[in-house]
């Protein structure tokens, strides 16, 4: 793979990641910088440990992860958009809140499931070590800074939006995991 090649898809495996970390960020109100980088090293620790792991796994759990990833991040995406959207119903202060331990694991899991699947496809196409090595860094990376972006946004429209900032949020989230449904 080129270099230009390895960024594209790593640029394509952060979309979804900054998606999720700007829509779950609209309920943390001001974030710390600590905060952003805790959450987007997560993002990106998952989606990189998802890349390399399929990368690792190969052929033969091709057949399983493409068909359950989407199922898997539909109803977590789901859970975690219904959530928000009840939250911001409710005008509740408790909502989906991405330095929560559990949401932000499941949420980063559910940007990633498909990562899975692309890193077995790198194996079938007989990527060696270091590629698949740089493949992952640069996706790490990445998806740490589309996730950064996203939880700045993201904080930013609820702070000036509130409750409907939520809302918003919340139906990003559950179209996620519609989306490979419909497209």
């Amino acid at each position: 793979m080129t270099l230009m090649e390895i960024l594209l898809l790593a640029l394509s495996l952060s979309a979804d990641s900054f998606v999720v970390s700007m829509g779950g960020s609209v309920t943390l109100g001001r974030v710390s910088v600590w905060k952003t980088v805790r959450v987007a090293f997560i993002f990106g620790a998952v989606q990189a440990l998802c890349l390399f792991t399929g990368w690792i796994s190969g052929y033969s759990v091709v057949a399983y992860i493409s068909k359950a990833a989407h199922y898997i991040a539909l109803a977590v995406l789901s859970y975690l958009g219904i959530s928000m959207i009840l939250a911001g119903i409710r005008s509740s202060s408790e909502s989906v809140d991405l330095s929560g331990a559990r949401n932000l694991i499941l949420a980063a899991i559910a940007t990633s499931v498909d990562a899975v699947a692309v890193g077995v496809s790198l194996a079938m196409g007989d990527m060696k070590f270091p590629d698949a090595f740089t493949v992952t860094f640069l996706t790490f990376i990445i998806t740490v800074a589309a996730s950064s972006l996203g939880i700045t946004l993201g904080s930013a429209s609820g702070r000036v939006f509130g409750n409907a900032a939520r809302i918003a949020g919340g139906l990003v989230l559950i179209f996620i995991g519609v989306r490979p449904f419909i497209f």
